[in-house]
């Protein structure tokens, strides 16, 4: 392709073999494939380095610096399903959506609609295809215009595409008021006299007015209250099997996910870890990530006692994210290096006070305190126990950089999760479709993906 064809696609695009282009319900209508987007890191200092060595004037270089906030994401969505998008706040979701419907350009990837690469399409033909596929919004208020009243709000998009004349989009936009729920005399009302309930039926009725075959919706009942939030994805469901409508649906709230998805992927740092059916990905979570999600779910038992789970210690840096699988700074279930000898009891002990160096979560005490308070009053044995010993007697020194060298070097950055990017595919207890998982716990018995 000509560098204007890089920065502008071309008319028709590049079209898959193996997809259809006019798909029936169940078979592939979507398809995302190695989808990535990075954003130059814009911040003040973004990309200023010390070059000690330089010959300049100021021992300053600039290099420029990216944000991975979509690395490689692959998933297919099926005309008639919905597909949950779930983690937490900064993952990537939002930014996935956006690129998914080209409202930023995709560093790397393709994404196939009804066969055909939306990545390299011509603005023309850009603009027929976003009459098929449709966007939601987070906030109900913001993206509504206040200067127009609701019915010239959903007539917008049909006016946009040459849909019908102004008697037919005006009957249009009232009939589709009434299918999410509003009255059709509200037609010449202005977005501020509704609630944000009512404002995110409004949204959903102007991307029906369109007819599309997909719609993503991201996060589009975040901001509304509990009981609102029930009626609104009531209201999707029921128009879903009126219009045959595809979803992507993104939202952090597992029970919203669990609520109206068909299917779940779970993303963390930009890379899904997890896509299974929905139920097998509640009753059979394989990664670590996912389990943590869930147990962080609260209880509605005020009998119900224990902590709920929490992960420890922050989300990395998308501009330097962890080699390997990135949950592994954060992974409770970290595997061992092969060349560590050590019982599971003693890896637990081992695996805990490297994170709690690496976080400094203590302050420095002599080697009795620790060996007490990490390692129930005995280091480990062998290789392990004296890579233990002296990043100890490092921490005495107060030199904690020199001790988490010591841990991080021995214990993480030889362990498989920190070297390989894991990608595997294992048999589901629940339903038939695959269940893929990014997590080397699962290298033992299941399938590379």
């Amino acid at each position: 392709m000509s560098r204007l064809g890089d920065l502008f696609g071309t008319d028709d695009g590049e079209y898959h073999p193996d997809l259809p282009a006019d798909p029936d319900v169940g078979e592939v209508l979507l398809r995302v494939d190695g989808l990535t987007k990075h954003f130059p890191d814009t911040g003040a200092l973004g990309g200023l380095h010390l070059d000690r060595d330089g010959d300049g004037p100021l021992p300053l270089s600039v290099e420029r610096e990216w944000v991975r906030a979509v690395d490689d994401v692959t998933f297919d969505v099926k005309r008639g399903e919905t597909l949950g998008l779930v983690g937490e706040s900064g993952c990537g979701k939002s930014t996935l959506a956006r690129t998914i419907l080209r409202l930023v350009e995709p560093t790397d990837g393709a994404v196939y609609f009804r066969g055909r690469n939306l990545a390299t399409l011509g603005t023309s033909a850009l603009r027929e295809v976003r009459q098929d596929v449709q966007l939601i919004f987070q906030d109900p208020q913001s993206s509504l215009n206040p200067r127009l009243s609701v019915g010239r709000i959903v007539e917008e998009p049909m006016r946009a595409h040459g849909m019908l004349d102004e008697a037919g989009r005006e009957e249009r936009a009232r009939d589709l008021l009434e299918a999410v729920g509003l009255d059709p005399q509200h037609y010449n009302r202005y977005p501020h006299a509704f609630s944000g309930g009512q404002r995110q039926r409004i949204n959903l009725a102007r991307a029906l007015s369109v007819e599309p075959d997909l719609i993503v919706c991201d996060e589009p009942v975040s901001a509304l209250d509990v009981s609102i939030q029930a009626q609104v994805l009531n209201t999707m469901r029921d128009l879903q099997d009126e219009f045959g409508l595809t979803y992507v649906f993104i939202a952090h709230d597992l029970s919203v996910i669990r609520h109206i998805s068909d299917r779940v992927a779970v993303m963390y740092l930009g890379k899904v870890v997890e896509l299974a059916e929905k139920e097998e990905l509640f009753e059979n979570p394989r990664h670590p990530y996912t389990r943590a999600l869930l147990d962080s779910i609260p209880v509605p038992d005020p009998r119900a006692s224990g902590e709920r789970g929490v992960l420890a210690g922050d989300v990395p840096s998308p501009v330097d994210p962890p080699a390997g699988c990135r949950f592994h700074t954060r992974c409770p279930a970290l595997i061992a290096p092969d060349s560590v000898d050590l019982t599971d009891e003693e890896w637990d002990a081992v695996r805990r006070f490297a994170r709690a160096v690496d976080r400094r979560e203590f302050a420095a005490t002599d080697a009795a305190d620790i060996r007490e308070r990490y390692f129930d009053g005995g280091f480990p044995r062998g290789e392990a126990g004296e890579v233990v010993k002296d990043a100890v007697a490092a921490i005495e020194r107060d030199d904690w950089e020199d001790a988490r060298s010591l841990l991080v070097g021995a214990f993480v950055a030889e362990s498989v999760c920190a070297r390989e990017d894991p990608e595997y595919e294992t048999d589901p207890e629940y339903g038939d479709d695959r269940h893929f998982v990014a997590c080397h716990l699962q290298r033992e018995t299941d399938q590379t993906y």
